[in-house]
């Protein structure tokens, strides 16, 4: 099945440029880099291997400091360069065993692992310039080769099947004013209003990591150009920004999906997306906690799970969606107004997160965090949650797709319209879209039992693909109609 059929598919980017129109397979040909990058993920990030937060792992905080920068500088004046690379190489290096690789494809039945890294570790220190902050810190990095061990990442992952999101989760400045960024800067996120640092990610580092890291790899899922930027209302400097590493993305390679951040406004991105024709290019990374917020502070377990369908706001008609990061953990508040068990409530969190994300969030999920240097991690944690119940492990089965379903599906489809003026219709169109998801669902089935996901995307390629064939017409949403159905029947996992 992995022998492309490749065909060319028109109208699905910005450009009008016919030599930067991508090549995709056809219904039911899909190959296996296709497969990896638009599948429904059920994920994990493997926070503290690369960007640190000492909640996480605290031995590379040993000497104090509030972020990564802090905690090495602080090392470095404690005792020596050389030292202190060498306690980040072997940090690299155990992070994850063989046995973690195991359980995290047998067991939990993991499809990706979103990987957070900073602008320092790409090209071991390569594009640090003068101007960033961990410019004072390039010889540490240079030696530590932190980017030898995330191909060595990469390369590991393929070996189980599971994919790789990069995600620069630390960008010069910062995209918010946090801890995980990486650097300090008072509380205050300059990257997206400093010139010098956006070419910097624009022009070097994005095109570097897609062409050394995403084209070779087949199993690198896509790449996540900024995390978490802070909230802004009119995200002009953002917007200015993701225009211009989108391009850049696509220059290198136009079918590797982009992801941007939210900003804590999903539906500003799907419309800015919408009106700039990139919503096939892109997915929007959102993120899900229900533990910081005054409000949900105030309210029970229970008020918190039965809000998850209202409180997920993602215009997933519009565009893409992943949440990139969520957990089980709930404020000391809200269990403190909970009366009923605090280990029920949060198996029941869980698995409405995980019912609710895959209405929404077409690209699937990745849990906050995979593991922790002392304990499991409790809410925080993907193992405890995982063998609890409280997330579900990827089934490993075949979609029930039966014959005679897809006929009464067809069936029905004609009766509806029977007495409404559809012996004018194109029926023949919603029963080619309905086939087509089918045939779609089939061939990601084939590869570990994987299910389709980027469905704005995909919908959208087939849809192109069909009136390229077939032609196009008033009833063209008869196929949409189809294909829609397809997938709401045949595709779900749960």
């Amino acid at each position: 099945m992995f022998d492309k059929l490749k065909r060319k598919v028109k109208d699905l980017k910005s450009s009008n440029d016919d030599e930067n129109v991508p090549e995709f397979s056809g219904p039911g040909e899909v190959s296996k880099r296709e497969i990896y990058r638009n599948r429904y993920n059920f994920g994990v990030n493997f926070g503290s291997l690369f960007v640190q937060e000492s909640y996480i792992y605290h031995s590379l905080f040993s000497e104090g400091g509030g972020n990564e920068y802090e905690a090495v500088s602080a090392l470095v004046a404690k005792s020596s360069s050389d030292e202190v690379a060498k306690k980040l190489q072997k940090h690299y290096a155990s992070y994850v065993t063989d046995q973690d690789w195991e359980w995290l494809q047998k067991e939990a039945g993991v499809t990706a692992i979103r990987l957070p890294i900073g602008y320092w570790h790409v090209d071991n220190g390569a594009y640090i310039a003068d101007k960033m902050k961990f410019h004072k810190l390039k010889s540490i990095y240079q030696a530590a080769q932190p980017w030898d061990a995330v191909h060595k990442i990469v390369k590991k992952a393929a070996e189980y099947n599971i994919g790789i999101l990069v995600d620069i989760h630390g960008v010069p400045g910062g995209a918010n004013g946090d801890a995980h960024s990486g650097e300090s800067n008072n509380g205050q996120a300059s990257f997206f209003t400093t010139s010098d640092f956006v070419s910097s990610v624009v022009d070097d580092i994005v095109p570097f990591i897609a062409k050394d890291l995403c084209q070779p790899n087949e199993n690198v899922i896509g790449l996540q150009v900024i995390n978490e930027a802070a909230f802004s209302d009119s995200a002009k400097p953002e917007k200015k920004f993701y225009s211009k590493v989108i391009n850049a993305v696509l220059s290198v390679d136009d079918t590797l999906p982009v992801v941007i951040s939210d900003g804590w406004w999903p539906q500003q991105w799907a419309d800015w997306l919408d009106e700039n024709n990139l919503a096939n290019s892109v997915v929007i990374d959102s993120h899900v906690y229900r533990c910081f917020s005054d409000s949900d502070k105030q309210k029970t377990a229970g008020e918190i799970v039965n809000d998850l369908p209202q409180s997920v706001n993602l215009s997933n008609d519009k565009a893409d969606y992943m949440v990139g990061e969520f957990s089980c953990v709930l404020d000391g508040q809200t269990w403190d107004k909970t009366k009923e068990s605090r280990e029920e409530w949060v198996r029941k969190l869980g698995q409405a997160q995980v019912g609710v994300f895959q209405d929404k969030a077409s690209w699937g999920w990745f849990f906050w965090t995979f593991k922790f240097q002392e304990g499991d991690g409790g809410e925080w944690g993907f193992q405890p949650m995982i063998n609890s119940g409280a997330l579900p492990k990827r089934p490993r089965v075949d979609p029930n797709i039966d014959d005679s379903k897809v006929q009464q599906i067809v069936d029905d489809h004609v009766n509806y319209w029977k007495d409404k003026g559809g012996d004018k219709f194109e029926h023949w169109r919603f029963e080619e879209g309905l086939k087509t998801a089918i045939s779609d669902i089939r061939a990601f089935n084939e590869f570990d039992h994987s299910r389709v996901g980027r469905t704005h995307f995909f919908k959208s390629l087939r849809k192109s693909q069909h009136t390229s064939d077939k032609g196009d017409g008033e009833y063209v949403w008869e196929w949409e109609q189809g294909y829609d159905q397809g997938l709401a029947v045949f595709n779900k996992y749960l």
